[in-house]
């Protein structure tokens, strides 16, 4: 059913310079400061500031769903703490850019007294912090040692760091990490308006600085970069148990069955660790390559995309809004006109989640919208590098997984139940190989149907001498035989590569 690829980058004959690399906006998400650790999140931050990218061309966006103060604090701390640890992994070219990771592993000469402070600090804002309104305005800092203001230390060499807390009214609906997800698209747009776009969840952060560079190594390949919708890499986790019995590292997925779609116009969007082309996310790849969207009339984009005029021209490729070069004055409004994209009621009467940005109809937003762009006609590329690009904390016990599994099976089968099945929706806009894929995936809880009756059916045959399978002296033995006998060697084998690997 799929065409197994196996691809290797090779950013240092990237065919340009530094300063025309394209820009890259990251985008991190998190949404509860009790169920995720707020140093964790801060770590994931300091690792994507320190990615191996030219500093002017790295924007790093924070989404705090909780609105918390706790951790608008922590990311100022943190932004003066990059301001050491930053140069420091350039300088020293440390390929390991987590803190936390790098000083678990180093060896005691190591002084890791500022990252200690910082944690510390850390700690102290969260024993005085109060609990978040559910109502409450939109916030947007570009982050730096004024603690506030709108000023932009232009003398510091490091990426710009924007905390973003979007509007929260309990009479409007927020559509979850999908709708963080859009409301960054859009602040991002206003403020930097980078073409492409790594997505990171909070607890995953960046272990190989050079993860950037890898990506560009396809989008910027003339060959294939003009239908490129995205790079995905593995999901690899960190504080894996030695018997992994709630198979945390996904190695199905990951080693097998994301390298087999890889053949057949590319594997599924999966949450975290990819890079996304902005345009994607507004049209399809047929449109002329100088705008985002395909060209339209005014008043079909404010349709489409909202009333903000100022976000209506960033659709544009050739509009550039870096905060960067702004005056103070300039920032000031800037800001202003982004808070406004973070309203809760700014989607109203538009397209967002509908068919422009990550799609709303699914609680699974990057996999759904990863199958609507293969249906638009967008291909994606599947990277699995020797070095880990990125490393994330998986369930460690029996609930979380089960949990987590029982909303990946739930969300995947209602879109098989809608207008979006693959049956019906995508046999006419994918090839059939892709779109068994797609089904393959989108009914798989159905195999629960099939467990079921396995640990029931043959029991009660067993019980009332019911044979189930053909005796031995039966010519359909030997079919059976090669069947039971193949399936077991197949998982054998993947079993063996996939650690081997």
């Amino acid at each position: 059913m799929w065409r197994p690829v196996t691809r290797t980058a090779f950013p240092e004959r990237l065919n340009c310079k530094d300063e025309e690399l394209p820009a890259v906006d990251v985008f991190i998400c998190t949404a509860d400061p009790a169920k995720e650790p707020v140093i964790e999140v801060m770590n994931t931050v300091l690792s994507s500031m320190a990615l191996d990218y030219p500093t002017e061309k790295l924007f790093v966006y924070l989404s705090d769903d909780a609105g918390s103060s706790i951790t608008l604090s922590a990311i100022r701390e943190t932004w003066v703490f990059a301001k050491s640890w930053v140069p420091f992994c350039r300088k020293f070219g440390i390929k390991t850019r987590c803190p936390q990771a790098y000083f678990s592993r180093s060896d005691d000469e190591n002084d890791d007294s500022l990252y200690e402070l910082l944690k510390e600090r850390i700690e102290k804002a969260g024993q005085s912090v109060t609990p978040p309104s559910q109502d409450r305005a939109p916030h947007i800092e570009v982050i730096n040692d004024t603690r506030g203001e709108a000023v932009i230390d232009y003398q510091t060499n490091l990426p710009l760091l924007i905390y973003v807390a979007r509007e929260k009214r309990q009479s409007y609906p927020h559509h979850f990490k999908a709708g963080a997800l859009n409301s960054l698209l859009r602040v991002s747009g206003m403020i930097s308006n980078s073409p492409y776009i790594l997505v990171l969840d909070c607890d995953m952060y960046c272990n190989d600085p050079t993860s950037a560079r890898q990506a560009m190594c396809f989008h910027l390949d003339p060959q294939i970069n003009r239908s490129l919708a995205f790079v995905q890499f593995p999901q690899i986790f960190y504080s894996i148990s030695k018997n992994d019995i709630y198979d945390g590292q996904m190695r199905s997925a990951f080693k097998t069955k994301w390298q087999g779609m890889d053949g057949i116009k590319g594997p599924v969007l999966s949450g975290t660790g990819f890079y996304l082309k902005r345009q994607a996310l507004y049209g399809s790849p047929n449109q002329k390559e100088k705008y985002f969207v395909p060209e339209m009339e005014l008043h079909q984009l404010k349709e489409f995309f909202g009333t903000s005029n100022e976000f209506v021209a960033s659709l544009h490729q050739n509009y550039r809004s870096n905060i960067r070069e702004n005056k103070a004055s300039s920032s000031n409004t800037q800001l202003q006109d982004s808070r406004i994209l973070a309203s809760c009621d700014y989607e109203k009467d538009t397209k967002w989640g509908e068919q422009a940005s990550f799609l709303y109809q699914c609680l699974l937003e990057s996999t759904f919208t990863g199958y609507y762009l293969h249906c638009q006609g967008w291909n994606s590329v599947y990277l699995y590098p020797s070095r880990p690009a990125f490393l994330g904390c998986p369930a460690t016990n029996m609930n979380d997984a089960l949990v987590q599994g029982m909303k990946w099976s739930s969300e995947l089968f209602r879109v098989g139940l809608s207008t979006f099945c693959p049956l019906t929706y995508a046999f006419s806009r994918m090839s059939i190989l892709q779109t068994m894929c797609y089904m393959y995936f989108i009914f798989s809880p159905l195999f629960g149907v099939a467990i079921s009756l396995y640990a029931t059916v043959t029991q009660l045959c067993l019980f009332n001498g019911i044979p189930l399978y053909p005796k031995v002296s039966d010519p359909w033995f030997v079919v059976f035989v090669a069947a039971y006998v193949g399936c077991i060697g197949q998982h054998l084998f993947e079993g063996f590569s996939k650690n081997n690997q």
